[in-house]
């Protein structure tokens, strides 16, 4: 397995965040990167028992600031045997600026100066509150579901 550089993952402190953090892999082969992901995430979590995917094929999706970039963005579930986090996952396709305002952004860090008003900020919040959406529609037809 080749090291392809630090875990790129950040968490948020808010642990009632429906996106818990963003993760921005290095390349579109996610399993060659998920033991680096899980050894990250278990300070946080626990052991991660498992991943659950919000998504249909991951190498063929473009940058969140793509013209074909999908509505809702990538989403990964990972289930901790402390707790579990949705984290929003920034295809490598993704310009590193964009991905770095998403990295701030989803773990509730203040962002770089001169970045708090830009245009990659007010697209880094949209792209945060359609996954947000999302996750609450999801909670919403598990809760109906069980009702």
């Amino acid at each position: 397995m080749v090291t392809l550089g630090p875990t790129r993952v950040r968490f948020t402190t808010d642990r009632s965040a429906p996106i818990a953090g963003a993760w921005y892999p290095y390349t579109a082969n996610l399993a060659d990167e998920l033991s680096s992901l899980s050894g990250a995430a278990a300070p946080r979590l626990g052991e991660v028992t498992s991943i659950s995917v919000h998504w249909q094929s991951y190498r063929r999706y473009p940058g969140l600031d793509s013209a074909d970039s999908p509505t809702v963005p990538p989403l990964m579930t990972l289930n901790g045997s402390h707790r579990n986090a949705t984290l929003l996952v920034i295809p490598c396709r993704t310009a590193s600026s964009l991905a770095a305002i998403l990295m701030h952004l989803a773990s509730d860090s203040e962002l770089p100066d001169g970045h708090m008003h830009s245009l990659e900020s007010k697209r880094g919040r949209r792209i945060l509150s359609i996954a947000s959406q999302y996750m609450a529609s999801l909670d919403g037809t598990a809760s109906a579901a069980t009702s």
